[in-house]
C-alpha cells in the first residue's frame, strides 16, 4: 500500500502531539524534581533526551511538509518550528564567567518552566501544521 502525502502529514502531526505530551510529563518530573523527589537525575537525562527528539520531530515536520501541503502561515509554521529547537537549550544554559567557577546546572525549576515552554510551542506548531 502507497502512502500519500496526506499520509505523511497526519503522521507526523501525531508525532507532533505524542511529543507535546512528553514534554508535559517531563515538566511535571521536574515539578516534581524541585518539590523533593528524587527524581533530578532522570529529570536532567530528561531534558538531553528531548532536545534530541525535538531535533528529530522537527526535522519530520519540515520534511512533511516537503512532501505535502504547507501551512497556511508558512513563517509563522517556522518560527514555531524554530522555538521548538532553540528554547530548551538557551534555557537551560548557564552563563559562563572567566574569573568566576563553574556555575553548576540549571535548577530543576528552570528545566520545568522550559519543559512547558517546549511544550506550548509544540502545541502551537502542530496547530498551524
Amino acid at each position: 500500500m502507497r502512502r500519500g502525502p496526506a499520509d505523511i502529514v497526519a503522521a507526523v502531526d501525531v508525532v507532533i502531539w505524542a511529543a507535546t505530551g512528553l514534554m508535559a510529563a517531563l515538566a511535571s518530573v521536574c515539578v516534581l524534581a524541585a518539590l523533593g523527589l528524587p527524581l533530578e537525575r532522570a529529570a536532567r537525562i530528561g531534558v538531553e533526551i528531548a532536545e534530541g527528539l525535538l531535533l528529530l520531530v522537527v526535522g519530520a515536520d519540515l520534511l512533511a511538509w516537503a512532501a505535502g501541503d504547507g501551512p497556511d502561515d508558512p513563517v509563522t509554521h517556522v518560527g514555531y518550528a524554530v522555538a521548538a529547537v532553540a528554547v530548551l537549550p538557551l534555557l537551560t544554559r548557564r552563563p559562563t564567567v572567566e574569573d568566576e567557577p563553574d556555575p553548576g546546572p540549571p535548577s530543576v525549576w528552570v528545566l520545568a518552566v522550559a519543559a512547558v515552554a517546549v511544550a506550548v510551542v509544540l502545541w502551537r506548531l502542530g496547530a498551524t501544521s
